[in-house]
């Protein structure tokens, strides 16, 4: 769908008030490039915008939403001047208008989780361009989470709730995050103890540390997914399960008695969000709300298709996946807005020239600027890569193991890969990018949380280190690794024989740039750790005799052994889509980007690379020198690349990364009008 690009913003009181000036005009040859950009590179902009989205393109969802979107007054709001509440309720109002208009029409459904995840995947690309990224939070937490609760961890006659749920027409929270316990769910201190007399379950806060925290639609919601210690009358704790219970009346407004529920107050970003905090005091709820999946309650006993409780605890948490992946696929669709605003403004921006008469240059052309910004479109193209195979796998469903330890790590590395860029961005804007029009403080005060809920990034790299740990002791006792982690099996067994793995002194470009040699730095890394990380741990058992002890005291190498794995598959992936890709012009700078990425991660880890007397002095400085040279090459290209992220123009909304009209005549436009007297202490008017 092509939309109609309408005014992106609000025009700024004082722009009436300035002098009116022509627009300023780039140099002749620049204009040249620019128009010669536009009529001969769209092509391999689209090219590039197809290939991001394949087995996930959906264009029904796509061209709905953006319909929606782009003709809504309730879309074109701007937050930045309105209170707290008031930002809430356009939230709302939002969340209502799209689901009403795309899952009360069926064009999407939440057992499409399980029928068609590709759906789902689409109606995140778009919605997480939207200039306010509080609606795409209230969004998750209403359909996928605490809808995803009821779907995958309940039954029959709780996916009855669906169609109500995903509708709007009944809003719901997800109430697992306690005061005191955020990571360590297990430890959740909220109870349900069964009441066998009248056949319910009474929810208690029992301490304050079990307050429920940071509940998203707290002030909404009409009914909460508890995550609650499961007690039966005979005091028997059979750990953390999930209960349906009602909060307010049918009015969406008044408690239900024995609830408490309030706001947790400022935060950083995210303002149209409703995050509160809840206490419950005796709540009696049938025992039939419980989401009865992996454990019941039948005539007063408790039952479960999985008697070991930690695997049971284990299949609860692995169905919240969905939640991982939609913030992989969210922070790289919000990384991609904050390159393409400060790229364009980069193209635009000029500063200095060779003479102080000379003309100026975009500060673009600058080797230092190039170094910063291209690194992180090659790795954006990367993610699209990695994106496009956990989908098809989150679609196919084979090896669900797989699919957790990919999306745990791809969620820690793409969160934090944005959140860290951002940062760098807005530097990268200078002063402008310092200001509101820029919109990247509002992009980072938001996304920023991503390195934490879901699951905090520190802890998801672990389980993908347990889990690699846990697939390596398997290799060496007949069962082989499979799977995304086959390249293991080969490498682990050619360091443990002793053979070096440094075939050749090679320092060329040819060498440097081969996908064999990228992916060999990468596999040789993710191998090499991940023998000393079992040795490690092993060695600080030895000395503690304490597992857990051991563990903490390995987490640095741990960590490393993580994020080398998980950008192996990555690179693994990307090289993969490479290969297969027929269209030459697309192959082409898709290559380019692919080997800047390799090269830039393995100059990320240089210190690894030259401790383990991988890579020699000269090798290590020609890889600067290439990642300069790829750079400055694909920096020519750099408004084609971010175009070919394929965002829709009319959501950019910053007076920095619109693609058309004169830069400056866009920042002026939102600026404010005089200086009124409330600026001032009235006493001295």
């Amino acid at each position: 769908m092509t939309s109609q690009i309408s005014e992106p913003y609000k025009i700024g009181d004082g722009y009436k008030a300035m002098l009116q000036f022509q627009s300023t005009n780039v140099n002749e040859n620049q204009q040249i490039l620019n128009d010669q950009n536009s009529k001969n590179k769209l092509t391999l902009s689209d090219k590039l915008k197809n290939w991001s989205i394949q087995g996930f393109e959906n264009h029904n969802i796509r061209d709905e939403l953006n319909r929606i979107m782009s003709t809504s007054e309730i879309f074109k709001s701007n937050e930045l001047d309105i209170t707290k509440e008031a930002n809430r309720v356009l939230v709302l109002k939002q969340v209502l208008e799209i689901t009403r208009g795309i899952f009360e029409k069926g064009l999407i459904q939440i057992t499409d989780l399980r029928d068609d995840p590709s759906k789902i995947l689409a109606f995140i690309d778009i919605v997480s361009q939207f200039d306010d990224p509080s609606l795409m939070t209230k969004l998750i937490v209403n359909n996928f989470l605490f809808g995803a609760a009821v779907f995958n961890l309940g039954t029959d006659r709780h996916h009855k709730l669906l169609p109500d749920i995903q509708s709007g027409r009944l809003l719901g929270c997800f109430a697992m995050t306690e005061l005191g316990h955020g990571s360590n769910v297990r430890s959740l201190e909220t109870t349900a103890t069964y009441d066998p007399k009248t056949d319910e379950f009474i929810i208690q806060t029992p301490y304050r540390t079990s307050t429920k925290w940071w509940i998203g639609n707290a002030a909404h919601a009409q009914i909460a997914s508890v995550f609650a210690r499961l007690i039966m009358d005979d005091g028997k704790d059979h750990e953390v399960h999930c209960f349906l219970v009602p909060i307010r009346k049918s009015n969406g407004f008044d408690l239900l008695p024995g609830v408490k529920i309030g706001d947790v107050g400022a935060k950083f970003g995210l303002h149209g969000v409703d995050n509160g905090w809840i206490q419950f005091d005796k709540v009696r709820i049938p025992s039939s709300n419980l989401l009865d999946r992996f454990g019941s309650v039948e005539n007063g006993v408790y039952s479960s298709p999985i008697k070991n409780p930690s695997r049971r605890f284990a299949n609860i948490l692995a169905q919240m996946i969905t939640g991982r992946i939609t913030i992989s696929f969210g922070s790289t669709r919000t990384l991609k807005s904050g390159i393409i605003i400060a790229t364009r403004y980069a193209c635009k921006r000029l500063q200095f020239g060779p003479t102080s008469t000379s003309p100026e240059i975009p500060i673009l052309s600058y080797p230092t600027h190039q170094l910063a910004i291209m690194p992180m479109i090659a790795s954006t193209y990367a993610f699209d890569a990695i994106k496009i195979y956990l989908g098809k796998r989150f679609q196919e469903r084979t090896d669900e193991a797989e699919i957790h330890v990919l999306a745990s790590g791809l969620k820690a590395i793409t969160s934090q890969f944005t959140t860290v860029s951002l940062v760098e961005l807005r530097k990268l804007c200078g002063g402008h990018g310092y200001a509101g029009y820029s919109r990247l403080g509002k992009i980072l005060s938001s996304i920023d949380v991503g390195r934490t809920f879901e699951g905090d990034n520190t802890l998801l790299l672990q389980q993908v280190a347990k889990d690699l740990l846990t697939q390596f002791k398997k290799e060496y006792s007949g069962n082989k690794f499979t799977g995304t982690l086959k390249y293991l099996g080969k490498n682990t067994s050619l360091l443990l024989s002793g053979m070096n793995p440094i075939t050749t002194m090679r320092s060329d470009d040819t060498h440097l740039l081969s996908f064999q040699f990228l992916l060999d730095c990468m596999e040789f890394r993710s191998s090499k750790l991940l023998i000393q990380s079992a040795q490690t741990v092993s060695k600080n058992y030895k000395k503690t005799k304490e597992s857990f002890t051991a563990w903490n005291q390995s987490l640095e190498i741990l960590i490393h052994l993580a994020k080398a794995h998980t950008e192996t598959i990555i690179l693994q992936k990307f090289i993969e889509k490479v290969q297969i890709e027929k269209d030459l012009e697309l192959s082409s700078i898709l290559k380019k980007l692919c080997q800047l990425y390799g090269l830039y991660i393995i100059r990320e880890d240089f210190e690894f690379f030259r401790n383990s007397n991988y890579l020699k002095k000269g090798k290590a400085k020609a890889i600067i020198k290439l990642i300069g040279q790829l750079c400055s090459d694909l920096s020519q290209q750099a408004m084609v690349l971010v175009k070919g992220f394929g965002n829709e123009e009319y959501m950019i909304n910053s007076a920095l990364g619109m693609e058309e009209g004169d830069l400056y005549e866009n920042i002026c436009k939102q600026v404010g009008g005089p200086f009124t007297k409330d600026n001032y202490i009235q006493s001295k008017l």
